[in-house]
């Protein structure tokens, strides 16, 4: 029975998803499984997987078509459903992991038995070469790890720290269980709906190593959804209100009563909601002034690097 269980919905892939399984199949880590969920694909997507799994028993091929379920989430609660291992990760098919991605992060949750789930950053990354590829700011918080909600507050609901992408994390599958996995009725942020149950409840552990690469290309679910308006990394936009709101309710009927926490959703969901009393206004002068120093940092982030790569170019000279 492997340790590690690999999670890949497919949905249409066919241009990438070689690539991806290649990425799992040169892990120095070697005691995974690779469970591939097939969401419905009328391309050749299918067809690349089975002639891949002939060569490699550890892969699994998941025929998800019938369903009356579908999507990332969907697709994925199957995957964890079918898998053999204690501990799962996610791949998407037009994403890759770098070759140590699996072995550095099971000896993390082996090192940290107390933490349910790690992650670091992932390389934004076109393969045709614009934009230009960047990795994830996760140095301040990287080397530890957080008790229950901190990330929670930090990570989902202020958006000071980055969000973990799904091709940058290990977790414990009893964690993801007890907590019912993610939420189907969302087809934007069900990745988070996932992170959040855990970080309302479990330690997670933060690094700095870099062990994925997060395909942007015009096809995928969140290009789509920021061409409609519905999707943006750095406005407000029309999908968010909706998952706040879902993670009040969800921290509320979990008996939440810490008000920090809820003081911050309150304010990360003042442009959604209607008000027009003073506190209301607060929180939306609080949330503006927040984002405006997050444009700043990053500003002074892409500086740094641009003077950074300038120097040591000189230096190479």
């Amino acid at each position: 029975m492997p340790l590690v269980s690999v999670i890949m919905p497919v949905l249409n892939a066919e241009r990438f998803i070689g690539e991806a399984i290649a990425s799992v199949q040169t892990q120095t880590f070697r005691d995974w499984e690779l469970v591939v969920v097939d969401d419905g694909s009328t391309d050749a997507s299918a067809r690349i997987v089975e002639e891949v799994l002939r060569g490699d028993p550890r892969i699994r091929l998941i025929d998800n078509r019938v369903s009356a379920t579908h999507g990332a989430a969907a697709a994925r609660n199957l995957g964890i459903r079918m898998a053999a291992g204690r501990l799962i990760a996610f791949l998407d098919a037009d994403d890759v992991y770098e070759p140590e991605k699996l072995a550095d992060e099971v000896a993390l949750l082996a090192a940290h038995p107390d933490v349910a789930m790690v992650y670091g950053p992932a390389m934004w990354w076109n393969d045709e070469g614009a934009p230009r590829p960047w990795i994830q700011s996760m140095r301040r918080e990287a080397g530890r790890a957080y008790a229950p909600t901190i990330l929670l507050r930090k990570v989902i609901v202020s958006g000071v720290w980055e969000v973990p992408c799904t091709c940058c994390v290990l977790i414990r599958r009893e964690a993801i269980e007890r907590v019912g996995g993610f939420d189907e009725r969302f087809r934007l942020y069900e990745d988070q709906t996932l992170w959040a149950k855990l970080f309302l409840l479990y330690p997670a552990y933060v690094h700095a190593r870099c062990h994925a690469r997060y395909r942007q290309h015009a096809g995928s679910t969140s290009a789509g959804a920021a061409r409609a308006g519905e999707y943006s990394h750095h406005a407000a936009h029309s999908s968010r209100g909706p998952f706040l709101a879902w993670l009040e309710d969800h921290c509320r009927t979990s008996g939440v009563t810490d008000p920090r926490l809820l003081g911050e959703i309150r304010v990360a969901r003042s442009p959604y909601v209607e008000g027009s009393g003073l506190q209301h206004w607060v929180d939306l002068t609080r949330l503006a002034v927040r984002n405006h120093f997050r444009k700043l940092r990053g500003r002074a982030i892409r500086l740094a690097k641009i003077i950074r790569g300038a120097g040591g170019g000189a230096g190479r000279g």
